[in-house]
């Protein structure tokens, strides 16, 4: 490759390279394995990528450079040239031992690929390198424990997320509640697990008050929503939120059940409010809800492997009535386990019937 080719390419790997290697904390970045990459990115793209002006080679290359460099990472931090250094893979296994120990909070079995991306932030945050650094930080500051929580837990929600979802769901609740009439059934117990902030118990509490606008019942509803993060919790039981968590919020939902604040946010009205009882739960330590007519558990399973993904639907069927129903996120699926356990109602909501 001529001088003036490798003049050009290479400040293109090395931005591509450094952004492939910024939440890295999990392998080897000492200078001899970044040139490592650095060559093998470079030795990835042909001549003819640095034909073209660097602008124009940014713009026409970036993809392929990108894929280069992360696949540079992922070869030399496997085949380091120099002798072995930090097992950083057992550093990271004990500070997960750490956090259970000190804090009884288990992410062994979460996916690791974005539970070392999540530290890897607050590690950043904290301007540290490694691991171990980062288990005596937890152990000096513990309330660094409570910030690596809120960035472990997924808590970003709103109102009606997936509207077409809502409309199933609805349904599903309207034709339990008219079964239930008949077999004078007077219960209706809903588990939102996994809730957040709160959007998706409140919008579970706002359809049900509509049914019962047009259907009156006089149903004893128990409708918990859980999380493991208290701060969400806290913020959920408010149940204040920016405009932005209320886009799919139809007009005349949002008349009837929120109160506009002077700051632009909105309230929901005490009526909804009072319809759930927030608790904090550990999914993966703590007993489940029982005899629950409804689990509405979205977008919680991809973050887990899939031994855990099993446990938890094993305990979600537990807590189910015969009968009863489990709602998943869009981008879940039903593991072979769980079709010889549930039955599929409807697959694009994710609506399944315990058998």
């Amino acid at each position: 490759m001529a001088e003036e080719q490798k003049n050009i390419i290479e400040p293109l790997a090395i931005e591509f390279l450094n952004n492939a290697l910024m939440l890295r904390y999990d392998i080897c970045t000492c200078q001899l394995c970044r040139d490592d990459m650095l060559a093998y990115v470079v030795s990835k793209i042909p001549p003819e990528y640095a034909s073209p002006p660097m602008e124009q080679a940014r713009l026409k290359y970036r993809r392929e450079i990108a894929r280069a460099a992360l696949a540079a990472v992922e070869a030399v931090s496997k085949n380091p040239s120099h002798g072995p250094g930090e097992d950083r893979d057992r550093s990271f296994k004990s500070l997960l031992n750490q956090i259970v120990g000190e804090r009884g909070l288990d992410f062994r079995q979460y996916h690791q690929g974005v539970v070392k991306r999540k530290i890897a932030m607050r590690m950043r945050v904290n301007k540290l390198e490694s691991y171990p650094e980062y288990g005596r930080l937890l152990t000096k500051r513990p309330e660094e424990f409570d910030k690596l929580l809120e960035d472990l837990c997924i808590n970003v929600s709103e109102f009606f997320r997936d509207k077409e979802v809502w409309i199933t769901v609805k349904c599903l609740l309207e034709n339990l509640l008219k079964e239930k009439k008949i077999r004078n059934d007077r219960s209706l117990r809903i588990w939102s697990a996994g809730c957040a902030n709160g959007e998706e118990p409140y919008s579970l509490a706002i359809l049900l008050q509509e049914i019962a606008r047009t259907e009156p019942w006089a149903f004893e509803l128990e409708l918990t929503a859980s999380d493991i993060d208290k701060k969400a919790l806290l913020s959920a039981q408010a149940g204040v939120y920016p405009k932005e968590n209320l886009k799919n919020v139809e007009p005349r939902y949002l008349k009837s059940y929120f109160i506009a604040l002077a700051d632009g946010r909105y309230q929901l009205k005490n009526e909804i409010r009072a319809m759930v009882k927030f608790q904090r739960l550990d999914l993966i330590r703590d007993d489940s809800i029982k005899e629950a007519d409804v689990v509405i558990c979205r977008n919680v399973f991809i973050y887990f492997n899939r031994s855990l993904q099993e446990q938890l639907l094993m305990k979600f069927y537990k807590s189910l009535k015969a009968g009863g129903y489990l709602v998943m996120g869009k981008a879940e699926t039903l593991l072979a386990q769980g079709k010889e356990i549930f039955r599929e109602i409807d697959i694009n909501a994710r609506v399944y019937q315990k058998k």
